[in-house]
């Protein structure tokens, strides 16, 4: 074994001193490497905002929420200020961090959740080369750095996806202050297309538009009317919005929610 690593060694000192005496220096040839592909990553990233801005098309009458391009949408939707609730969520890089406090629900937990086990992984990554100061290279031999090494990311990849998939802090709003009805996906959709910011559906909201508390006084039970009116027949009649770019799905649970009002029986969607 001590003749194993002798040999490795003098095989060692002898490649570093061929190296020494015909390699290149770190400047300028690795520094100008890295300059290349620095530039070749900043031209990267300029050609696709140039693609993104040019195939993508702007917010327009035909195109509410902006047209998609190569690269996605020019603009996104634009901000709603009638909308009461919003579910804030971070960043993919800042996931696993959403996810650590989702483990940790108690208030003197969070400490531990934002601070304490970030900053341990931090210092463990630091003072790793400090620690493990073998001198054996191969990955068979030192297993303690292997596992260490393939357990932190393997942690955080996992935290990440199961931060993505995390559901709501409610899967409905309180629109009609009725669990059966909040619960509902047309619930969430109605809050969201600021819908409460003109009409009261039972648990409070503007008084600009009908009282939807007890559903429509205009069409009833009619849900297919209740549709028309909400995809664009409102906007020729009324100063409601068109709001045709929710989609036939979403306008079709917002009209059976209605309907329901009506009738008190709560919407299957």
């Amino acid at each position: 074994m001590a003749r194993k690593v002798i040999n490795r060694r003098v095989r060692y000192e002898t490649e570093l001193a061929v190296q020494k005496k015909e390699g290149h220096a770190f400047f300028p040839y690795a520094m100008f490497h890295d300059v290349v592909v620095n530039l070749i990553v900043v031209l990267i990233i300029v050609g696709m905002a140039v693609v993104w801005h040019e195939t993508a098309e702007p917010i327009s009458k035909l195109h509410p929420l902006g047209g998609n391009g190569w690269l996605g949408a020019l603009y996104e939707d634009k901000a709603n200020p009638a909308v009461a609730q919003t579910e804030p969520r971070p960043e993919w890089y800042f996931l696993f961090l959403f996810e650590l406090l989702r483990v940790f629900k108690q208030p003197w937990q969070l400490l531990f959740a934002t601070i304490i086990i970030p900053t341990i992984l931090m210092v463990l990554l630091v003072a790793w080369p400090f620690l493990d100061t073998g001198r054996d290279r191969r990955l068979s031999r030192r297993p303690a750095g292997v596992a260490l090494g393939l357990a932190t990311p393997a942690v955080l990849i996992a935290l990440t996806i199961a931060g993505s998939s995390a559901p709501g802090v409610v899967s409905g709003t309180a629109i009609t202050g009725k669990p059966a009805f909040d619960s509902t996906k047309a619930a969430l959709y109605i809050s969201q297309a600021g819908c409460t910011g003109c009409h009261n559906f039972g648990a409070g909201g503007g008084n600009n538009g009908a009282n939807l508390a007890s559903g429509s006084t205009m069409f009833g039970t009619d849900q297919k009317a209740i549709e028309a009116w909400i995809g664009g027949g409102a906007a020729k009649s009324v100063s409601m919005p068109d709001f045709s770019s929710l989609g036939p799905d979403k306008i079709s649970a917002i009209a059976a929610l209605v309907v329901g009002l009506k009738t008190g029986t709560p919407p299957s969607q």
